[in-house]
């Protein structure tokens, strides 16, 4: 990392924060489950974005917030301050009761009826946790873009380590078994061998072929992503370390959505 990409993340967290505090608002689903967010509209573009944020040890916090008001695109982030130590639950649900997917489906459909705008993109847009989440809800939308950076695919084998058992076991609802995990691995893979839609979508992965995350998600996730139809671009680089995709994604998640104004 260097000094320039030290000193634009550090300004990217001041205005993350000072954003948060004026925009972050509360949805509340039909059943009763509530998230934060923010919304801002933008008139002149007809996309929208769907922001999903990544793990952070610090604590919740969005991603992308300036590199998307720099895009000019609608922009919808959506946070993951539940389970243990607010490290989230993958945008799922606590004790396996998925409540926390449900209420996501909600605001986003809300927020497109309530648009003025027909959209020609809905893009859907994360790295690592938010990557998962992107793609786990943007295979249920026609037309939909997912831009997404080195995703975890089999989550129950990820989160299965002593940093992240409390929140796989939140996320199951009880103790780990194999069965129960096993199920959790599977469970995006088997979404997308039923997506009906995948003739119509689209997925622009960034992610590092000599980092761990490679060999054990992307390679298969690329295979499944490619045999149920979806069209797939990638952008690959060769860093040793997973936490390193931050210093990449935002270039190309702006890249990607300068070429769809294009279209």
């Amino acid at each position: 990392m260097n000094i320039r990409s030290f000193w634009h993340r550090g300004v990217n967290r001041i205005y993350t924060e000072a954003v948060q505090r004026w925009n972050e608002k509360e949805f509340t689903a039909q059943d009763g489950q509530t998230l934060r967010y923010m919304f801002f509209p933008c008139k002149k573009s007809d996309i929208l974005v769907v922001g999903f944020q990544a793990c952070n040890d610090a604590g919740p916090r969005y991603n992308q917030v300036r590199t998307l008001k720099e895009c000019g695109v609608n922009r919808l982030l959506i946070k993951d301050d539940f389970g243990p130590r607010q490290l989230g639950v993958y945008y799922l649900g606590c004790k396996e009761n998925h409540a926390v997917e449900t209420a996501v489906f909600e605001l986003i459909d809300r927020c497109i009826a309530e648009s003025r705008t027909l959209f020609k993109y809905i893009v859907f847009s994360g790295s690592s946790k938010g990557g998962y989440a992107a793609l786990n809800f943007g295979i249920h939308y026609q037309n939909s873009v997912m831009v997404v950076a080195a995703p975890q695919y089999f989550l129950g084998n990820y989160l299965d380590s002593e940093k992240f058992r409390p929140t796989l076991e939140e996320i199951l609802g009880g103790p780990v078994t194999e069965k129960n995990k096993n199920a959790l691995n599977h469970r995006l893979k088997q979404r997308i061998r039923e997506d009906t839609a995948a003739k119509t979508q689209r997925v622009y992965i960034h992610y590092s072929d000599k980092e761990h995350t490679y060999e054990e998600h992307i390679r298969a996730l690329l295979e499944d992503l490619t045999a149920a139809g979806v069209e797939v671009h990638t952008d690959v680089k060769h860093y040793p370390t997973h936490e390193e995709l931050k210093y990449f994604f935002p270039e190309y998640l702006s890249s990607v959505l300068e070429q769809l104004k294009k279209e």
